[in-house]
C-alpha cells in the first residue's frame, strides 16, 4: 500500500485552534479495531488533530494494552498526543475481551453504546468529523422502528433533514438514491422529490466538505439505454427528467437522465464530479470494481459530516492480521482533510 498523501492544509496546528475527530471501533469483534490501530499508526493523525476514541468503558483496559503492542502507547506524549479516548458507561454489556470473530450481544451493544455517545458529541458540536468502524446491522436490534444503518441512525440524531450516502474515491463518487432495498421496490420508491433532495445533499457535500466549487452531477436513468425514448421504460420521462430540470432550475449543473454503462467512464474521464445513481447496485458496482480497497462512505446532509471505511465487519478475517487497513487509512485522511476544510470555512471557530 502506497503512503497516504499528508493534507496539505497544516494551518490548522498554528492557527491556535484544533482539529477534533470523533472514532468508533465498530464492532470490535470484526476487523475494526485492528485497521484502526494500524490507520493511527500509519497516518500519524493523532500528531496533527484531536483524535477522540469512543469506546465501552469497560473495554478500555483491553483497547490500552492492543494501542501498547502496536507501538502507540497513551503514556508516551512523544506518541500520540492528540488520542483521547471516551469512555462510554453502560449497563448491558459484560464482554470485557472480545474474541475476534465472534460477535456478540454483548460486543453489538457495546457498538452501539460508542455509536450513540459520537453522536451526542457531534449533536453537542464537539467534534468537526466523525468516523465510523464497521458495524452489523444488528446493533439497532433494539430500537423501534430500526433504522437500516449508520447512516440513517446518524441523520435521524443530527437531525438532517436531507441525507444522502457517496460513496467517495479518488477517482470517482457515486451516490444511490435508493440504497438497501429490494430491487422490484426502486420504481416505486424513485420520485422526482427524492432525486431531486438526494442531489441538493451531494451537491452540498461536494462544495463545503470536498472543494468542488461548481460540481458536475450526472443524473443516471434507471432503464436500459435510459429508458431508450420510452420504448424500455417511462420513468426516465416521468420522474428522472423533471427532477435532473428541478436540480438545474436550482443553479446545479446537473445532466440526464444520463445512459448509465457509459456514465461511470465519462465520469472517470473527468466529465463529471459525482454521479446520482437510482438504486444500490447500479452505484456500488461501478465504484468498487474501481475503489475496491481503498473508497470510503460519506453521509452528505449533516451538520457534522460522517465518514466509513467502504467495507463491513469482516469476522472470518478478524485478528488474522490479514485485514487490509487502506479504507481505513484513506478515511482517516479524507477526515482530516474536511474537518480543516470545515474549520477554515469558519475561521477556527468551534460554534
Amino acid at each position: 500500500m502506497a503512503n497516504p498523501q499528508q493534507p496539505h492544509e497544516e494551518s490548522h496546528r498554528s492557527a491556535g485552534w484544533t482539529v477534533r475527530i470523533g472514532l468508533t471501533l465498530g464492532d470490535v469483534a470484526g476487523i475494526g479495531p485492528e485497521v484502526i490501530l494500524q490507520a493511527l499508526k500509519i497516518t500519524q493523525l493523532a500528531r496533527r488533530v484531536r483524535v477522540k476514541l469512543f469506546v465501552a468503558a469497560e473495554l478500555t483496559p483491553w483497547l490500552t494494552q492492543a494501542l501498547g503492542r502496536a507501538g502507540l502507547p497513551l503514556d508516551a506524549a512523544s506518541a500520540l498526543p492528540g488520542l483521547e479516548l471516551c469512555a462510554v458507561a453502560g449497563h448491558a454489556a459484560t464482554l470485557r475481551e472480545p474474541r475476534s470473530g465472534e460477535t456478540s450481544l454483548a460486543s453489538r451493544e457495546q457498538a452501539f453504546r460508542a455509536l450513540d455517545a459520537m453522536a451526542q458529541a457531534a449533536v453537542q458540536r464537539d467534534l468537526d468529523v466523525m468516523v465510523t468502524g464497521p458495524v452489523p446491522k444488528g446493533i439497532f436490534d433494539h430500537l423501534h422502528p430500526r433504522p437500516p444503518g449508520q447512516t440513517e441512525f446518524l441523520a435521524q440524531r443530527l437531525g438532517a433533514q436531507r441525507f444522502a450516502m457517496m460513496l467517495y474515491g479518488s477517482r470517482l463518487h457515486v451516490v444511490p438514491v435508493t440504497t438497501h432495498v429490494p430491487l422490484a421496490d426502486v420504481p416505486k420508491l424513485l420520485t422526482v422529490e427524492r432525486i431531486v433532495e438526494t442531489g441538493l445533499a451531494a451537491v452540498d457535500a461536494l462544495v463545503q466538505w470536498l472543494d468542488i466549487a461548481a460540481p458536475r452531477l450526472a443524473v443516471c436513468g434507471l432503464n436500459p439505454h435510459a429508458g431508450e425514448e420510452g420504448r424500455l421504460g417511462d420513468e426516465e420521462s416521468r420522474i428522472i427528467a423533471p427532477a435532473t430540470r428541478q436540480l438545474q432550475a436550482a443553479g446545479i449543473d446537473a445532466r440526464g437522465p444520463v445512459v448509465a454503462d457509459t456514465v461511470f467512464h465519462q465520469a472517470m474521464s473527468g466529465a463529471y464530479d459525482a454521479v446520482l445513481c437510482m438504486y444500490h447496485d447500479q452505484a456500488l458496482g461501478p465504484f468498487k470494481t474501481v475503489h475496491f480497497h481503498d473508497g470510503s462512505n460519506l453521509t452528505c446532509g449533516m451538520a457534522v459530516p460522517r465518514i466509513s471505511p467502504d467495507h463491513g465487519t469482516a469476522y472470518a478475517i478478524a485478528g488474522q492480521g490479514i485485514a487490509d487497513p487502506t479504507s481505513m487509512v484513506q478515511t482517516c485522511m479524507r477526515a482530516e482533510q474536511m474537518a480543516v476544510r470545515i474549520r477554515t470555512a469558519r475561521g477556527g471557530s468551534n460554534a
